[in-house]
């Protein structure tokens, strides 16, 4: 999977920050490749607003969400490649 400059630009000012990471990841099970973002410390973002960005490139977006007992909710945005 591959991702332009420019579509992580995209992702800044939607976000209207650079504190997001992104990482490739390969999930061993399925064979699957995808990228996975984080914005500030796990925080919930708009998903309307990620597609809008993504899926016109192909991808589609799978939250993952899951309760820390010290933190609360935590969230990450999985980016995959459309499957039909």
């Amino acid at each position: 999977m591959r991702l332009k400059f420019d579509t992580l630009l995209k992702v800044q000012d939607y976000y209207g920050s650079s504190d997001f990471q992104v990482e490739a990841r390969y999930d061993q099970l399925d064979g699957e490749e995808y990228i996975m973002f984080r914005f500030g410390y796990w925080a919930k973002v708009d998903l309307v607003k990620l597609k809008e960005i993504f899926n016109p490139l192909g991808y589609e977006i799978e939250v993952s969400e899951f309760e820390d007992d010290e933190c609360g909710w935590l969230y990450s945005y999985n980016i995959k490649s459309i499957t039909l």
